[in-house]
């Protein structure tokens, strides 16, 4: 016959061998997290994130965004007279949107149009969603 304090040191024995168990699990859970991660790293090494993408180029009227040779962006306006400007398109490649390279190309032209003081009439549905969304354009809004 057992005494009780032999149960209580098999059931100690046997908890020894759950957590011995339990431990080398976490083991190999943090070396494949570990693998994972550095496989990440190597995968998005030297990818930019969307709004660091680009630098804004003046081409004729419009303001253009290239990355390794290839145009991802632009937004173009046209004379409305002598103090007005039609902004009148805004486009970004598919795969950078979600960034900023549009609303950087808006802050590009305004900045350019307050420079000329021209005034603008936002034609491109992004731009008027803009120019409605931030009061920082209403020195430049031309209002019809």
């Amino acid at each position: 016959m057992s005494s009780p304090i032999e149960g209580i040191k098999k059931e100690i024995d046997s908890m020894k061998g759950h957590i011995d168990s339990i431990k080398a699990d976490v083991q190999d859970t943090v070396g494949s997290v570990k693998d994972t991660v550095t496989e990440a790293k190597d995968t998005f090494k030297g990818w930019k994130k969307k709004d660091e993408v680009g630098v804004i180029h003046k081409e004729g009227n419009a303001f253009v965004v290239r990355e390794n040779a290839e145009q991802i962006g632009e937004i173009t306006y046209m004379p409305d007279g002598e103090d007005t400007w039609l902004l009148n398109h805004t486009y970004v490649s598919p795969e950078y949107r979600g960034g900023d390279i549009a609303r950087r190309l808006l802050a590009r032209v305004v900045d350019e149009a307050r420079a000329q003081g021209k005034k603008i009439v936002p034609v491109c549905s992004y731009a008027l969603v803009q120019f409605k969304r931030n009061k920082e354009y209403e020195d430049v809004w031309q209002k019809n």
